[in-house]
């Protein structure tokens, strides 16, 4: 089972967020989806997502994306 069951809606939505507008800014628009910005969240791992929410709440990214 996937760890994103286990984070909160909000938290997907920030990870979301910081997936698309950092991680993938550089790939072609039709890439840029929910559903890719999940693929590479899994990707990263459950612990390297948390420290990435952590890291953008702290920062007020949640607010500013």
């Amino acid at each position: 089972m996937s760890f994103l069951a286990s984070i909160s809606v909000e938290d997907l939505r920030l990870l979301r967020k910081v997936v698309l507008n950092v991680h993938m800014a550089h790939y072609p628009s039709n890439f840029l989806s929910d559903y890719e910005a999940d693929r590479v969240i899994e990707a990263f791992g459950e612990e390297t997502c948390q420290n990435l929410i952590k890291t953008a709440v702290d920062s007020g990214a949640g607010h500013e994306l």
